[in-house]
């Protein structure tokens, strides 16, 4: 003899247990879809911080405060940090650079200028 829950109507119960689960999938699915913004976000910003340090790197090389040549500098810090030098130019001691990389199988970008102090 199995027991079962019945209602006053004499349907089983069981609808709570499914709403449950609907909503437990339904917040899993708003965290991860959250998250992955928030990922998204940050991996913008550390492309950007990134493209600083290697433009500040290459201007620097321009001016010889650092041996190499500057778009090798720029091309070995993007690969130590594993992005990809999409354009590295050299303008007397200023330099413009741009990377990409792709972040949750979407491609960002990021570009940044450095130079001697007080140049325009």
């Amino acid at each position: 003899m199995k027991w079962q829950i019945r209602s006053k109507m004499g349907q089983n119960l069981g609808s709570g247990t499914i709403l449950g689960l609907g909503l437990a999938l339904g917040t899993l699915s708003a965290l991860l879809a959250s998250n992955l913004a928030v990922f998204g976000l940050i991996s913008i910003e550390k492309l950007r911080v990134q493209a600083d340090q290697i433009a500040v790197a290459a201007a620097d090389s321009a001016r010889g405060l650092i041996t190499g040549y500057p778009c090798q500098t720029a091309e070995q810090m993007a690969t130590m940090y594993m992005v990809l030098l999409d354009t590295c130019r050299i303008v007397g001691f200023d330099s413009f650079i741009r990377l990409r990389s792709a972040v949750v199988g979407i491609e960002i970008e990021a570009s940044s200028r450095a130079g001697a102090v007080g140049g325009n």
